[in-house]
């Protein structure tokens, strides 16, 4: 088992390796090197700028002789040390440092007393520092360069948080799995008090899947309660390391006249670095292949909805960054700012901001409903533009090796889903418009792809209006032919709707396609560890569950009860789901189907219905279709859909959600699992009635399938 300390271990190793080349730890020992050199370039000119050995040539006896007098004066006793050990690459010895040393001791000049001494001529003489400045310089300094190893450390610790929380998610999956029974024993009144109010409800009182609005435009996704205390304690770490240990310096080596320009460069220079250590665990989070979720069997969803609050503080610290910058530039001398800002790193600083800014604007959820795919093209542009642009403004001091890694994870995410795609191999699908509401594909795959229960993949249809376009589905292992899988996709916008229009044209609503499926994604939930299943779903929810159910059903689990509650809006829903339904005769599964608009009955029996019949105007609606065609319904229909259907049980009007979570409850004999995959409200409800009819007597569990991004 991999302990938390061996996590952090490692998060901070790999800090180390990022920063391979920009200095981020600084030591006390080396920041009285860093602060000598300072205050003797301040103090005389005692090399060109040409000379690479500067301090270390011992041919130089009046730069090293100064410099071993400011590091035997300097408040830090391994002083001495760090600068021999940076001299190692010119051969200096101790004993020639100490020499030298000694040399200079017999030949201190004060240069204020010279009257040959300029300031920008080269001086031949070792230059006589007074202990006040060298005191104050070694003060300074230890306020600038420290904030460098506080920003690291808290980087560090940011990213720590994440892998220690995915760490615990992480046993408490396997727990699942390795210990069924030591999970359905956490039933008492302690585990479930933390259940009710912390782990299973949403943020509120119990919205959560389904997206609020504010004036229509300012739509978001609300978290779980549990996402929030997570997110809302990464946020009060963030906000701490960003606030606390700052320090005004005076009199200051740096800045000298200007307090406004040392706190500006501080909050810049932590802000900044801060900001680095994000950039990787970003695109980690965001992409398909997250060895993090591999681990914590969280859902896709969840670490989209992290990426997004995460992105939220990497935003602010490259602003704060940016503005911090502006304020040390105009606190150091006039014109200062505008010779800063016409360097091409700035430039390119300016670059990253502008398209973190237009990232965080267009990522608003309505713009992201509107046209998903317009927003990842424009997504994946922008951050490139964010990489780019961020990498150009710390190349020259070291720091790229951030992006190094931020663009490994990008290109590991890619190099997995086109392998993907040609394990899949291009593959000629059937599609069919079903019901005049849903497209059904059925694609052959090759045997040795294998789906599971509860999995999903993205599908490409490989026409020239939408070939580039990838859209995630649930799977279903096809009840009819072997080696075969089907997907069930809702007509919405986008392809779907390209799809309808295309298809309703066609003869019997059919035609052949060709598809590459990039998957399968997804990972199983230990249902089968459990006494007693529900499954409640909605509309297109049902493909998923399905084969989590007939999972269980050809497993034969030894249960008490496997009941599938399928809520749909009309009878003529069942017609695209009705070979799959049959399949559930003769099983452990009870299907309970529910119909909420019952009068609107059936024009044609299931099954020889011609979708030809439906409307083929895209812009209309079922119910209105429903409505002007009510006249023809016949209850005959749906009577012999419930004779060839009479191991369903069919239920006219709304489901009373907390009373069947109740009844399942109550009913159950021992341990009971609520698998949902639903719309929004439904799936609220669901999760509001479980955390509120939790029982310590049996364990109760929900597993929400809905992905939600």
């Amino acid at each position: 088992m991999v302990s938390i300390r061996s996590l952090l271990a490692g998060a901070c190793f790999f800090a180390g390796a990022l920063a391979s080349e920009g200095e981020l730890i600084y030591r006390k020992s080396d920041i009285a090197v860093l602060v000598c050199e300072s205050v003797i370039e301040k103090a005389a000119l005692l090399f060109e700028e040409t000379d690479l050995v500067g301090f270390c040539n011992v041919d130089n006896q009046q730069a090293l002789g100064t410099m071993a007098h400011c590091l035997k004066q300097v408040a830090h006793k391994g002083s001495v040390e760090a600068f021999i050990k940076s001299c190692e690459p010119y051969g200096l010895t101790e004993k020639e440092f100490e020499l030298a040393y000694s040399n200079a001791t017999k030949h201190l000049t004060n240069v204020t007393a010279d009257p040959n001494f300029n300031l920008t001529e080269l001086y031949y003489k070792p230059v006589l520092l007074s202990q006040s400045k060298i005191d104050a310089g070694y003060r300074s300094g230890v306020g600038r360069f420290y904030n460098y190893t506080l920003a690291t450390w808290f980087g560090v610790a940011l990213i720590a948080y994440w892998f220690v929380v995915m760490f615990i998610a992480g046993i408490c999956n396997y727990v699942h799995f390795l210990f069924p029974g030591f999970v359905k024993g956490l039933k008492g009144s302690f585990t479930n008090t933390y259940r009710k109010y912390i782990s299973l409800p949403a943020l509120g009182r119990k919205v959560h899947a389904e997206h609020m609005s504010f004036l229509r435009i300012f739509q978001w996704v609300v978290p779980t309660r549990l996402e929030s205390i997570l997110i809302f304690v990464w946020y009060i770490l963030a906000l701490a390391f960003n606030v606390c240990l700052y320090n005004h310096d005076s009199p200051n080596l740096y800045w000298p006249t200007s307090e406004s320009a040392e706190i500006g460069r501080k909050i810049a220079d932590r802000t900044g670095i801060m900001s680095l250590f994000l950039i990787p665990t970003l695109i980690l989070f965001a992409g398909r292949n997250n060895f993090m979720q591999w681990i914590s069997g969280w859902s896709y969803s969840r670490f989209i909805a992290i990426h997004r609050w995460v992105s939220r503080v990497e935003f602010l610290l490259v602003m704060i960054h940016a503005v911090g910058m502006t304020y040390n530039a105009k606190g150091i001398a006039p014109g200062k700012y505008e010779t800063r800002n016409a360097q091409e790193y700035v430039r390119w600083g300016y670059v990253a901001l502008v398209a973190a800014s237009i990232m965080c604007f267009h990522s608003l959820l309505v713009f992201r409903k509107k046209n998903y795919e317009l927003f990842v093209f424009a997504h994946i542009i922008l951050a490139t533009l964010f990489i780019i642009g961020g990498w150009r403004h710390v190349e020259e001091e070291g720091y790229q090796q951030f992006f190094y890694a931020a663009v490994a994870v990008w290109v590991f995410d890619r190099v997995i889903r086109i392998g993907r795609l040609a394990a899949f191999g291009v593959q000629r699908a059937n599609v069919e418009l079903k019901a005049n509401e849903t497209l059904k594909v059925t694609v052959p795959r090759p045997a040795y792809w294998k789906p599971f229960p509860g999995c999903h993949a993205f599908i490409h249809f490989l026409r020239p209006t939408c070939f580039w376009q990838s859209h995630p589905f649930t799977i279903v292992d096809s009840a009819i032919e072997e080696n075969t899988i089907t997907f069930y996709l809702k007509v919405k916008g986008g392809v779907t709707h390209g799809l309808y229009q295309y298809l309703a044209k066609q003869p019997d609503h059919k035609a052949h396609m060709k598809v590459l499926v990039e998957g399968p994604y997804g990972q199983r939930i230990p249902i089968d560890k459990y006494d007693t299943t529900a499954f409640l779903v909605s509309a297109n929810g049902i493909p998923g569950m399905y084969y989590e159910a007939m999972d269980l059903a050809r497993r034969q689990v030894d249960r008490q009860r496997v009941r599938f509650y399928w809520v749909i809006r009309h009878y003529k829903s069942i017609d695209w789901f009705y070979e799959e339904l049959l399949k559930f005769e003769g099983t452990i599964v009870e299907p309970v189907i529910y119909v909420t608009q019952s009068a609107a009955g059936l024009a044609q029996p299931i099954g020889q219905a011609s979708d030809s019949s439906e409307s083929n105007s895209v812009d209309e609606k079922d119910e209105k279709d429903e409505n002007n065609s009510s006249d023809e319904v016949s209850s005959d229909h749906v009577q012999d859909l419930k004779a060839k259907l009479s191991f369903v049980q069919f239920r006219e009007g709304r489901p009373p959600i907390n009373d069947l979570i109740q009844e399942e409850i109550n009913e159950a004999n021992g341990s009971i699992a609520f698998v949902t995959c639903a719309h929004g409200s439904m799936c609220d409800d669901i999760r509001k009635s479980v955390a509120d009819n939790l029982s310590t007597t049996k364990r109760v569990e929900l597993f929400e399938q809905v992905q939600n991004w």
